[in-house]
């Protein structure tokens, strides 16, 4: 008897708990925000740690919570929508502790953004094993859903009761985060998102980068404050420089010194290119905004010379202001000087909607990797960022003009292989690691950076005998996609990347640490370039006690301002940017023995062939020919080849060829490629 009083005791207790809306739902969301942040800290008693390490923001975060939770009592099948709402946090918090495994960097909301051209590199983060067991779970979690659903009881509704709690709790949470913000309690912008995540709860943050978007108006805001940044910098003052060098800007994906690795030793040298290139040029210390990935930031700050901190939560400007709208960058400011400006990525051109956002920093043609032929890929399957050395080159050989070329490299892009993968090279380390699985990703990285490494000298050694005058510049996005503290690198900072300015001609050496935003300002300094507005204020003012605050006034005015820098009309515009810098061509249809052959010009791994406006199957051979599968042309038939993406967008196409009959051409057809 006593066995099944004490249960039914029990129950009792629990159902009057139940029906007591604040107390249930604050105890729930209580126990809610400890599972989420020990998700996000990898640590059981990580929750713990949060309540005692910031007992204010898990407070708050539980109130925050309490109020969602208090509006299921309007649903009479409440059951399910308190499961439903603990369902979405836990599965965001699941979310969030698989990111901060695989690249490092927490959920945010931008991620939903990406999410289409995620979902085509999926399988280097996850083996087909790992990616099996996420489907079975998702579908796992909907059954649960439905379940819960069909079997969760009705119970009796009073919707007086439930909207005195709701109203007064979500007051108080509105109120308690309001409170927070104007007092600067939460900071009005996150330097170090990592970080910030740790100190004020994933919950609170991730909510903030849903709805923190662009840059506040400065309160100081107003022509009269425009005009003394204008006349401090010396707006008018363009110089005509002496000699205008191609300029070459290699962003390396993760490229940091393997060595910088505290107590880790090679080996040999990976990276003894770079490192000569350092003694003989102009180096330093680079602070970039990203960590672990967010390429797309750091190269935002090179090319524009803005800093993101003054934008939203986790923002990524690719996929909010800069989708449609256009601001200053150094494409732009060279563009006065005659210079043509040339993008390259040796991986898929939407992703960060490239294809889209480089019109709008001014950029004449974008070369992705749907466009380029004869390149390998590591074991991870990003592409060798060998193949950019061509690329660079016949960008500097298609215009009679000077050039700036911008090109972001993906070989170094993590995850790194905790042990070994078929056809990797390691660079061995002879020193005593904490984990097996810690050396493998440190020797697999090492090699991938000597890769990079080599191709940084075979292009440099190129350079040096080019007949034109070359400014390069290279310099890491980030620091790599391997879990490790602050302590275990030389930097002392997940934030210091490394930069080396190099020419084949005489310039001055002047080694200088820098943020990002401001490292293309100074490489224009170095050839006595000083076009555009941000250009001179780095230029001319960045030792100034109101640089930051005037800097931060000029990007709100070119972004989200009246555009008072340019006298109240936007100063650029889109350009008509060119995907690819080599045509692609269709020259005729060949027949051999029984198959039908497309013959043409610039053909890749991406091209595909459609007739008369619809897809038909087709198997790349080399860039001059691909083979037809089970269609025989008919006279008047369309040609046309088009590049697309590994997520489906149609990135260019070539003319169309009308078949009027067949063209000769030698049988010697290279062998059909194995898959």
């Amino acid at each position: 008897m006593k066995n099944k009083k004490i249960p039914e005791k029990v129950r009792e207790q629990f159902l009057k708990i139940w029906n007591r809306p604040i107390l249930f739902s604050f105890i729930l969301a209580f126990l809610l925000v400890g599972v989420v942040e020990a998700l996000a800290r990898h640590s059981l008693f990580g929750g713990l740690t949060f309540l005692v390490e910031e007992p204010l923001f898990y407070l708050i975060t539980t109130v925050c919570i309490t109020a969602p939770l208090t509006m299921t009592y309007f649903a009479p099948k409440r059951v399910f929508a308190q499961f439903a709402v603990c369902f979405v946090i836990l599965v965001f918090g699941i979310i969030n502790f698989v990111l901060l495994f695989t690249r490092i960097t927490p959920f945010e909301a931008v991620d939903f953004s990406i999410i289409r051209t995620g979902i085509s590199i999926v399988n280097v983060y996850l083996s087909t094993f790992e990616l099996i067991l996420c489907i079975v779970a998702i579908l796992l979690a909907l059954a649960g859903v439905v379940v819960v659903y069909i079997k969760s009881p009705k119970s009796p509704v009073n919707v007086k009761e439930a909207a005195i709690y709701s109203v007064a709790t979500t007051a108080v949470a509105v109120a308690a985060v309001v409170i927070f913000t104007v007092t600067s309690v939460y900071p009005p912008s996150f330097e170090d998102t990592n970080k910030a995540y740790d100190r004020y709860g994933f919950i609170y943050c991730f909510t903030r980068s849903i709805f923190d978007r662009g840059i506040d108006e400065p309160d100081d805001y107003n022509e009269s404050s425009v005009d003394e940044i204008l006349q401090i910098i010396g707006s008018g003052n363009t110089r005509d420089p002496d000699s205008k060098p191609n300029i070459i800007i290699i962003q390396l994906e993760s490229f940091m010194d393997p060595t910088a690795f505290t107590g880790v030793e090679y080996e040999y040298d990976p990276i003894p290119n770079f490192r000569a290139l350092k003694e003989k040029g102009t180096s330093g210390e680079l602070y970039v905004p990203s960590v672990g990935s967010g390429t797309a930031n750091t190269e935002f700050e090179i090319l524009t010379g803005m800093c993101l901190d003054y934008f939203g939560t986790g923002e990524y400007p690719y996929k909010t202001v800069l989708q449609t709208q256009n601001c200053e960058t150094v494409c732009y400011n060279l563009a006065e000087l005659g210079y043509a400006s040339h993008a390259f990525h040796n991986h898929t051109g939407t992703f960060y909607n490239r294809n889209v956002v480089y019109r709008n920093l001014g950029f004449n043609t974008f070369t992705p990797l749907e466009y380029m032929h004869s390149y390998e890929v590591n074991p991870l399957g990003w592409a060798k960022d060998y193949v950019l050395e061509n690329e660079i080159m016949t960008a500097l050989e298609s215009t009679k003009e000077q050039d700036l070329v911008f090109a972001v490299s993906v070989q170094g892009h993590g995850k790194y292989p905790e042990k070994q993968v078929e056809g990797e090279k390691l660079v061995p380390v002879i020193s005593e690691t904490e984990s097996p699985a810690y050396k493998h990703q440190l020797e697999y990285y090492a090699y991938q950076m000597w890769e990079m490494d080599d191709f940084v000298g075979k292009l440099v050694a190129t350079l040096s005998e080019y007949e034109e005058d070359c400014v390069v510049v290279l310099y890491g996005d980030h620091q790599p996609s391997i879990e490790y503290n602050e302590e275990d690198v030389s930097f002392g900072d997940k934030h210091v990347s490394e930069y080396v300015i190099w020419a084949n001609f005489e310039i001055e050496q002047k080694d200088k640490d820098l943020e990002a935003y401001q490292l293309t300002a100074y490489v224009l300094e170095h050839v006595g370039i000083n076009n555009g507005l941000l250009t001179k204020l780095h230029q001319n003012y960045s030792d100034n006690e109101n640089y930051e605050r005037s800097l931060q006034l000029l990007e709100y005015d070119m972004l989200y301002g009246n555009m008072l820098s340019y006298g109240g009309e936007h100063e650029y515009a889109p350009t008509d940017m060119k995907i690819g810098i080599r045509d692609v061509k269709v020259t005729g249809i060949s027949k051999i023995n029984d198959a039908y052959y497309v013959i043409g010009e610039n053909f890749t791994k991406s091209s595909k062939v459609y007739v008369n406006t619809k897809g038909k199957a087709a198997q790349y051979i080399s860039s001059t020919v691909m083979i037809l599968e089970d269609y025989e042309p008919a006279e008047g038939d369309s040609f046309t080849v088009k590049q697309v993406s590994n997520d489906f967008v149609d990135l260019g196409e070539s003319e169309p060829y009308l078949f009027s009959g067949l063209t000769e051409v030698s049988t010697e057809i290279p062998d059909v490629p194995e898959d």
